[in-house]
């Protein structure tokens, strides 16, 4: 695909992922507004959980249909794209449900824990459970979408656009009066993602029945394919820990309103931040096929086009929420202005994330699974310590200055490696302001 149909793919990634962080907004708002803050911040725990049993029941199978989907289709073989289809629903059913249980049986344990002062926290813990393959499963799919070149499509898989449904059913209720507990809203969420369950799995069905791709003997993967589950493991990880898992940390050590905070604010900064996922959507198969084709000017000028495109998205609404969060905030309850501090924390950090570009998914996918898995090693420890640190004595502020700490190593560090392995930053648009001038002259 040229320039034009990468320029044709972002535009409408654009908007459909522009919709899924939409409905993560939303999703706050509403909750926000018309739940207590104590059910709020018990629902983010009971989500943050569900997600982060689908990231430990993926292995790292969800990151890598993205590479080996690019190889097979690079390759034009329809039986390595049956393979990875196999492969990796296997994975993500057998753990999920291993792992489903697991949570099932420590459920009361861990609902003195997180959900001491909730009602039927037990009970919503178990219908967490029962979600992990389910959701696995659905998050999987998203990513066989991406690799087939379906961004635009893969996007209303995603928990933004799940939300955008869960978002309804509260308005609705909230509009007949109906107030919702936690185990109310983890029953709804139970319900919808069985529908987009069906969904997803006969998408991405349709898309492998309909390709044009050849029937071919080799598997030229099979082994690579697991060999590097654990590096992409981690970056599961790491962008689990960034978006949902100190949510989890919180918990542990404050109560549901501070994980409220903490969450609202959150989720406010990665509206800044969702450019980076758009990209991330379409640039993992290319960067895979360049790599894989020796094509490495070509890889330079994706990675430091696009950095330079989302930094322009990217810096005036960061802007504006680091000058006016107080402004922000106003949209909510009252309860909600102490996130002052915490708003301004993540949107820096998400804003230093934007700039650097898909970094780590250039590393990933342009066999540099070892370097990213040291950095992504270090990030982790480093933000595990600092959260230990922080969060008791400072709580939601605490968790934001974790996050932060994290993204500066993390993305500081895979600049240098691009840069030492590749030859180039990151950010180092001259050669794009050198051809824009050139345009206009």
């Amino acid at each position: 695909m040229g320039e034009k149909g990468l320029d044709k793919q972002i535009f409408t990634t654009l908007i459909s992922r522009g919709i899924a962080a939409g409905g993560t907004f939303l999703l706050s708002y509403v909750l926000a507004t018309f739940v207590s803050m104590r059910t709020f911040g018990a629902f983010m725990l009971c989500l943050s959980l569900m997600i982060g049993m689908q990231v430990f029941a993926s292995l790292g199978t969800d990151r890598a249909t993205l590479k080996y989907m690019g190889i097979a289709t690079s390759n034009n073989n329809r039986r390595e794209v049956a393979w990875v289809y196999k492969h990796s629903i296997m994975v993500n059913v057998l753990i999920g449900v291993l792992l489903g249980v697991v949570l099932w049986v420590v459920a009361p344990g861990a609902a003195k824990m997180l959900l001491s002062s909730t009602e039927h926290a037990v009970e919503s813990l178990r219908i967490t459970a029962l979600l992990s393959p389910v959701y696995s499963v659905i998050y999987l799919c998203n990513f066989l979408m991406k690799g087939w070149g379906r961004a635009n499509v893969s996007c209303f898989f995603e928990i933004g656009c799940i939300s955008i449904v869960l978002s309804g059913i509260v308005l609705v209720c909230a509009r007949l009066g109906i107030s919702l507990s936690l185990l109310a809203l983890m029953a709804a969420l139970a319900m919808i993602l069985g529908l987009y369950l069906m969904v997803a799995l006969w998408t991405v069905w349709y898309l492998y029945r309909c390709s044009e791709l050849v029937e071919k003997e080799s598997i030229s993967f099979s082994q690579s394919f697991y060999r590097n589950l654990p590096d992409f493991l981690l970056v599961g990880i790491i962008f689990y820990y960034t978006q949902w898992g100190l949510v989890l940390v919180l918990g542990g050590f404050h109560t549901e309103s501070d994980v409220a905070l903490f969450s609202l604010g959150l989720r406010l900064a990665m509206i800044i931040g969702f450019i980076l996922t758009v990209y991330d959507s379409i640039l993992g198969p290319r960067f895979s096929r360049l790599q894989y084709e020796g094509n490495y000017e070509g890889l330079k000028q994706l990675a430091q086009k696009s950095a330079f495109q989302m930094t322009c998205f990217a810096l005036l609404p960061a802007l504006v929420f680091i000058i006016w969060p107080e402004a922000i905030l106003a949209l909510f309850s009252s309860h909600y202005s102490g996130a002052v501090g915490v708003v301004r924390i993540l949107v820096i950090g998400q804003l230093i994330n934007v700039m650097t570009g898909s970094v780590m998914l250039l590393l990933l996918m342009a066999d540099q699974q070892r370097a990213a898995r040291n950095i992504l090693i270090f990030s982790v420890v480093a933000g595990s310590i600092a959260s230990l640190l922080l969060i008791p004595r400072y709580n939601a502020e605490g968790a934001a200055y974790a996050l932060l700490l994290v993204l500066l190593a993390q993305n500081g560090m895979a600049v240098y490696v691009v840069k030492k392995k590749f030859g180039f930053l990151m950010n180092d648009w001259r050669f794009i302001i050198e051809q824009r001038n050139r345009i206009l002259q």
